[in-house]
């Protein structure tokens, strides 16, 4: 016992010294350091503030680059391309018009999309004229100066009022006659982020243009504050040669006094996309008021780790293997993917303090977890939507196709689900699907539509589209494993089909699957030339093709299914089906 008081008196001696040193030198010498840390604090926020705004433009130009990259938007009709308006119209909520633009700035006619419950026509020719105003130039995005429309609501026309803050956005385009494209932006979903860059209550966060007149501001509106102030601050930011203020070309915080007299923190951050400035004004007296809230802060993390260091000399003398051995079996559950796994600790130490951030740290990493996987949901629905319109738009060019490739997708799924695929699999068999005839695409529309047998140069252009198809989605990185599908699904078991003349399991399963239900869907849809047979003959088809055209497997599980859907009576002959036969599946 006496080696036990002994040892614990010079453990807590041997801490107490440092702590309570390094608390006297962090309380007398940090201030400045403390201020340091408050400004870049400042300047962080406002740093981040100009990476959202970036982001919200960036976002919006490369859903356009994916949109045209996607559909090549020179070889699109007016019809197609007003339908890709549209599109993006719909998907993109903050942006209120859409239009494609000849090389002076004028709207293509009939190629301008805007909501008509919204949308007055005075504001349709404002944006008209904003996106002239802009002129010719080689540049890829161009902006221009903010404006701010109110109105108030038309009520025989069902329009609501408005009071917005806009911005056209000018996008050059290589697309035959289509010079560029230009968005009138509404800037309202910007004004949340300024009000979540907000440090406090007395802080402004504010974009402005080069002259300091503000565009929006997270404290309510461009309208309120002194207005003369942002002026005064960006002047003593930069000054060009000829007296005016200019964006400054890094990040930074200073502070400074205006001319009022009124001291503040200022933080900068340009944005070089659009031309803008992001500032935040603070009051110095309230930036430094947690500069003095973090100096008592010190005081009690010293006091604290002089109480933890006491209590460790006193209880140094029991064992720890124990708690120590708990937390590591728990960071080993959590290495295992055992999101969510906690330990029992009761020590109340430092091993009692970090059995209890591992803890949070493992609910922390289960609750981001299941985020992660709704996040990543989220996207692949998303990306399933993207892809089924694709799909729909190559069954809406012959009406005799409309529905094709959902029918495929379906009865493929049930297939798969039959023979007992994974998730995984599963899920790259409905991508397949939907997209086994995306190569269509590139066919002529003479020879989709022809309403005749087709000639055999005619088939053979036909028997390109497996191949075209791989390439469209070639650069797509999350549909590379569907490749395989879009390419193979017309290879037959016997070695005699295309376009590489697979044999047997050299043809991917996905591949099998979606020719066996491509060749339901042709047998039992309607044709110019072929009248539908009912599903009950179809199973006749299916088992002649076993073996030759249809994998034995896939077979026996799609005749399985076709039987069970007929006993259920969710099954009949489709009104409209694929038009070509190809090699002996008729899509």
């Amino acid at each position: 016992m006496p080696l036990f008081r002994t040892i614990t008196l010079m453990l807590v001696a041997l801490t107490m010294a440092p702590v309570v040193t390094t608390g006297v030198i962090l309380i007398r010498s940090n201030i400045e350091a403390l201020k340091t840390l408050t400004w870049e604090a400042q300047q962080l926020r406002v740093e981040q503030l100009a990476a959202q705004v970036r982001f919200f433009f960036d976002r919006i130009r490369q859903n356009v680059a994916l949109l045209d990259g996607t559909l090549n938007l020179a070889s699109l009709g007016t019809r197609e391309r007003q339908e890709m308006l549209s599109f993006l119209l719909q998907h993109q909520p903050e942006v209120n018009i859409v239009s494609l633009i000849d090389a002076g700035g004028a709207p293509l006619p009939g190629l301008v999309a805007f909501d008509s419950t919204r949308i007055l026509p005075s504001e349709l020719a404002r944006h008209q004229e904003a996106v002239r105003a802009l002129g010719e130039s080689e540049e890829e995005v161009r902006f221009s100066a903010p404006y701010r429309i109110q109105r108030a609501g038309r009520p025989e026309l069902v329009i609501p009022p408005r009071d917005d803050t806009s911005v056209v956005m000018s996008l050059r385009l290589e697309a035959g006659d289509a010079a560029g494209l230009a968005m009138e932006i509404s800037l309202a979903p910007l004004k949340d982020e300024l009000r979540r860059g907000l440090g406090g209550p007395e802080e402004r966060v504010i974009l402005t243009d080069l002259d300091g007149a503000p565009i929006l501001s997270g404290s309510g509106g461009p309208q309120e504050g002194p207005g003369d102030n942002l002026g005064a601050a960006l002047r003593l930011v930069s000054i060009s040669p000829q007296g005016r203020p200019v964006a400054p070309r890094v990040t930074g915080a200073m502070p400074v006094r205006l001319p009022d007299g009124s001291e503040f923190l200022l933080a900068y951050s340009p944005l070089q996309q659009p031309p803008w400035l992001a500032l935040s004004l603070q009051p110095l007296d309230a930036a430094y008021r947690a500069t003095r809230r973090m100096t008592w802060q010190v005081v009690i993390v010293v006091l604290v780790s002089l109480a933890l260091s006491i209590g460790l000399g006193t209880l140094f003398a029991f064992g720890v293997t124990r708690p120590i051995s708990r937390c590591v079996s728990g960071a080993l559950a959590v290495a295992r993917g055992n999101f969510g796994f906690t330990i029992d600790v009761k020590a109340r130490n430092e091993i009692g303090e970090l059995a209890h951030t591992f803890n949070y740290m493992s609910r922390q990493l289960q609750f981001f977890d299941g985020e992660n996987k709704e996040l990543l949901a989220s996207l692949e629905r998303g990306y399933l939507e993207t892809i089924r319109a694709l799909a729909n738009s190559i069954d809406a060019k012959d009406p005799y196709t409309r529905g094709h490739s959902d029918r495929v997708t379906e009865l493929a799924l049930e297939v798969g689900r039959e023979m007992q695929l994974a998730e995984r699999e599963l899920r790259i068999l409905r991508y397949g699907g939907i997209l086994h005839d995306i190569g269509k695409i590139g066919i002529s529309e003479q020879i989709l539509g022809k309403q005749e047998e087709l000639t055999e140069a005619e088939r053979e252009v036909i028997r390109q589209h497996p191949v075209l198809g791989e390439r469209i989605i070639a650069p797509i990185d999350f549909l590379q494993p569907v490749r395989p599908l879009v390419r193979n699904h017309h290879e037959r078991v016997d070695g005699t089909g295309y376009p590489d003349g697979l044999r047997g399991d050299a043809i991917p399963l996905g591949a099998r699957i979606i020719n066996a239900a491509d060749t339901f869907d042709a047998v039992t849809s309607e044709r110019p030339y072929q009248t539908a047979v009912s599903p009950a003959a179809a199973i006749g088809i299916l088992r002649k093709l076993r073996g030759s055209q249809i994998d034995p497997l896939v077979c026996d599980a799609m005749i399985a299914v076709v039987e069970r859907r007929l006993r259920d009576g969710t099954v009949g002959a489709s009104p409209a089906g694929a038009r070509h036969p190809d090699s002996g599946s008729a899509a």
